[in-house]
């Protein structure tokens, strides 16, 4: 992945693709496809839920009028394929959601077995009712172990969920099931109850990103809502509860604007993960990792073995190589003043 170049921008229109000369007998499209930057959400829940009172039409038209140009559709254990009319592209997708009375480690007192792993782009013909059959260990690792397979045969890509809630997946265990096909999971998932920044005695999930990067895990991190409430938000916080909301967590693919070339620029990190901040571009090729913000003010990062922080610099551009890290990956955070963060994708050593 190193050696191949990934642009990924939000602000920045590229020029089309010119095509090339045909022979006279040969068919050529009218107009040729042309990747762009696709705003998109792995993770927010419908009526199909349990816990959210919005239909699945409703919330996509929340979506779209937020400006998002994709949705996977992310049910507890229910698959969602709702045939939506509007400019938004939609994806079948469910969250297999564990909520088991044991578990192995098990939770700290107060806390519980709450393992969920979401299966995006999800064949349409699955949709309906999801049920695991029953568990034949308590072990974390096993029970994961059966949402990737689950995730498999519904010809889903899976996504290990909020991490830090109820201290689900540690570093080890997020190395473990990346050797066993994960590509996926959140670090930042925008819910108020994620724990994202961890505790005394628990990491930041992106210190469990780097830990696991570090033992050789080829993860990629995603941002997301997990919304529940929209244009209902108002209604519930005025009643006293807590509204889960969107627009607060996001990825941003670089890919033509289709749901396979989508499913597989994720499957490549060919994406960024964000909460608010955009980037114009980001170039990961030959070795090197260059970043260009959309807005002034900001700070990069660049970050490597063990989390460590190799490079600062103030500014919307930066760039430094792998041959500068002493570690086996490169990867680039975002900072705004305003809290708002962007996070690139690893560049390894081959």
């Amino acid at each position: 992945m190193g050696s191949a170049a990934c642009w990924l921008a939000c602000s920045r229109p590229e020029a089309p693709a010119q095509p090339a000369a045909a022979a006279p007998d040969e068919d050529v499209p009218a107009v040729m496809p042309e990747e762009t930057w696709l705003k998109g959400q792995l993770h927010m829940h419908t009526a199909n839920s349990g816990d959210s009172a919005t239909p699945a039409e409703a919330a996509l038209r929340w979506y779209e009028a937020h400006g998002f140009d994709f949705v996977v559709v992310t049910d507890h254990n229910f698959v969602t394929a709702p045939a939506h009319a509007g400019r938004v592209l939609v994806a079948p997708g469910v969250e297999l959601t564990q909520n088991v009375e044991r578990c192995e480690p098990p939770p700290e007192p107060g806390l519980r077995c709450l393992l969920h792993v979401n299966a995006l782009f999800v064949a349409a013909e699955r949709a309906g009712r999801f049920q695991f059959p029953p568990a034949s260990s308590p072990r974390r690792d096993e029970l994961f172990a059966r949402a990737l397979q689950a995730s498999e045969e519904l010809g889903g890509v899976a996504m290990l969920n909020h991490p830090n809630f109820h201290y689900a997946a540690d570093a080890g265990l997020l190395t473990a099931l990346s050797g066993s096909g994960l590509r996926l999971f959140e670090l930042a998932n925008e819910a108020i109850d994620s724990n994202n920044a961890g505790e005394a005695g628990h990491p930041s999930t992106e210190a469990l990103w780097d830990a696991a990067l570090t033992g050789g895990a080829r993860l990629f991190a995603v941002a997301t809502d997990d919304a529940h409430h929209y244009d209902d938000a108002p209604a519930v916080t005025a009643r006293g509860e807590t509204a889960y909301t969107g627009d607060r967590g996001f990825v941003v693919v670089h890919a033509t604007r289709d749901l396979p070339a989508i499913r597989a620029a994720l499957l490549a990190g060919e994406f960024y993960a964000s909460t608010g901040l955009l980037l114009n571009s980001v170039a990961r090729a030959d070795g090197a990792l260059t970043v260009e913000a959309a807005q002034a003010g900001v700070t990069i990062e660049f970050v490597g073995a063990g989390g460590e922080v190799l490079r600062t610099v103030a500014g919307p551009r930066a760039t430094m190589t792998l041959a500068e890290a002493a570690g086996p990956y490169l990867r680039a955070r975002v900072r705004a003043a305003d809290g708002r963060r962007a996070w690139t994708q690893p560049i390894w050593r081959e």
